[in-house]
């Protein structure tokens, strides 16, 4: 029973690490509808009645992008302490958002992080279209405002306010109005509707957003997945673009948020009413991954020469806890550890709080390797100290199996009663692991997928804890991601993972022995493209069991 101890909870690790990497918890699948006939076209002049809201088709709806020379109309900047975002005058729509907290990547001289990915194709978020009046082209028309074209919002300031004005000569008057909030990634969208004409005016109002993969290269990737999200009656479902392709998605009331996402950023909506709308999905480009994302308003009127008036709350920015709250309706949900956000937001809490003494992650997360291992040495050292005890009694042990070989129960019974003897638990080496098995797991969720610690430096080569620990030696290895180089940190972590377990008593089972000195090979080859600042973790937790035993061992 020595090492069954250690190589269950090694292989209970090894099995809950691949499961939640491969696989994602189950959740609820997606609203769906069969995908209704594309509605006739409308005459211009005299407008039918607008579509009832089930019947409306994803591929009926506006899709209207801005061309080169569009883009290069009037636009409007707004400067944040945490980002920088343009407003162009076709449309009103946010032309850019960069994030200036994050770069594209890791290189000193790259551009702050761009949360616009769709610049290239024309399709801008927030456009606005009727969908019984498309000819007005509201998605494209000019804009004007009275404001500056620079605004400054700083804190200890009244919050700024950005209203921009079209018109369509006695038909209706469009307004957008952007309310920002100081050293906040939190926007809120006012959108009024005002009837020009001696008619009431009757339709729909859709507001379109455009994402596609925000990682350099456009494609989703295994480690850092892109995808639609939402949140209702407290649990996320996740939408893939393969469902969309599938089959047409539609989200339906009441969502406390939708959300274009990756492990590191999201695009978030939050609905400011509880009903009255609708999130039409679909893919304009499978290729690339572009998505545009409709917020669809029911059927309504508004009597001549009267106005209406629509709210969501936007958030473009990084997936920080604390930032994410500010947004409320519970967007923090979107930074998501599975199983194990129960143990996993206080370790990130933790970790953000010795940030601010180190000023180094690296550091920080030896620190909090160090306060873990401390919290778990007194379970370590039972575990440890029990398999010390059944190694004296191996001997007597084997004694007994060899004599009851033939009588099972005998022998268990005779079993039982040498462990009473000598006052040792089978089980004892195995439990105290097995309550870390959760805290381990919410760790490496954490370690994985952290905003705080992309393109965050360690020291020596190791630039980027979120990337994979690579040596530069002007070669590239085989089955190996990310920049070209040698793997030394997770080597070191293999070689003291391998002295780990021959420094752990023997159990005398060649067969034992032989998957314990495996796992070391498995482990390394298995963490070669994780993230460096997981593997910093595991290395120093494999040094301290390595003190820790031998403490043990000199002690016994």
């Amino acid at each position: 029973m020595e090492k069954r101890a250690l190589l269950a909870f090694v292989l209970s690790l090894l099995v809950l690490v691949i499961w939640q990497f491969f696989f994602t918890p189950e959740t609820k699948q997606p609203q769906k509808t069969e995908a209704p006939a594309t509605p006739a076209e409308q005459d211009q002049k005299q407008p039918s009645p607008p579509l009832p809201l089930e019947s409306i088709a994803p591929k009926s709806l506006p899709q209207e992008r801005l061309g080169r020379s569009d883009q290069h109309f009037d636009k409007w900047t707004v400067d944040d302490a945490l980002f920088t975002m343009h407003i162009l005058a076709p449309g009103a729509r946010v032309k850019s958002f960069q994030v200036k907290k994050y770069r594209q990547d890791v290189n000193e001289s790259s551009p702050p992080m761009e949360l616009v990915p769709t610049q290239a194709t024309g399709y801008l978020p927030l456009a606005v279209d009727l969908l019984q009046h498309q000819e007005w082209q509201l998605s494209t028309r000019p804009f004007t405002s009275q404001s500056p074209k620079q605004i400054s919002v700083s804190a200890g300031e009244a919050s700024p306010t950005l209203a921009l004005q079209t018109d369509v000569p006695e038909k209706v008057r469009l307004t957008k109005k952007f309310n920002f909030m100081p050293e906040s990634y939190v926007v809120d969208l006012e959108i009024h509707l005002e009837n020009l004409s001696g008619e009431k005016l009757t339709d729909q109002l859709g507001i379109s957003f455009y994402s596609q993969p925000f990682s350099k290269g456009g494609k989703d990737s295994s480690y850092n997945p892109s995808h639609l999200a939402y949140f209702e009656k407290g649990s996320t479902t996740t939408i893939e673009t393969k469902d969309i392709l599938k089959k047409e998605v539609v989200i339906k009331p009441p969502l406390d948020w939708v959300a274009y996402q990756d492990s590191y950023f999201i695009q978030g909506i939050v609905p400011m009413e509880k009903s009255g709308y609708q999130i039409v999905p679909r893919v304009l480009d499978a290729e690339s991954g572009l998505l545009q994302i409709v917020y669809l308003t029911d059927p309504f009127e508004i009597d001549a020469l009267q106005k209406k008036e629509f709210k969501l709350r936007l958030y473009f920015g990084p997936k920080e806890l604390g930032q994410l709250a500010k947004a409320e309706n519970r967007l923090s949900e979107a930074v998501d550890y599975g199983w194990f956000s129960i143990l996993a937001k206080p370790s990130l809490y933790l970790l953000n709080w010795l940030y601010k003494f180190t000023h180094n992650y690296g550091i920080a997360i030896i620190l909090l390797t160090i306060l873990i291992k401390i919290v778990f040495w007194p379970l370590t050292q039972k575990s440890y100290q029990s398999m010390q005890a059944m190694k004296k009694i191996q001997p007597k042990i084997a004694q007994v199996r060899e004599k009851f070989k033939d009588d099972r129960e005998k022998l268990n019974q005779e079993l039982m009663n040498l462990y009473r003897t000598y006052k040792v638990n089978p089980m004892g080496g195995c439990l105290p692991m097995a309550l870390q098995i959760p805290v381990f797991i919410a760790l490496y969720r954490m370690l994985y997928g952290s905003v705080e610690l992309r393109h965050k430096p360690f020291m020596l080569w190791i630039n980027d804890l979120t990337a994979p620990d690579r040596l530069d030696l002007g070669f590239r290895i085989p089955y190996l991601s990310g920049d070209p180089g040698l793997p030394v940190l997770t080597i070191l972590m293999g070689i003291t993972m391998f002295i780990q377990q021959k420094m752990t008593p023997s159990s005398g089972d060649p067969r034992q022995e032989q998957i314990m000195l495996l796992m070391p090979v498995v482990f390394t080859f298995f963490f070669l493209n994780f993230p460096s600042g997981l593997v910093l973790y595991w290395l120093i937790n494999n040094i301290l069991s390595i003190v820790q035993q031998y403490w043990i061992n000199r002690h016994a």
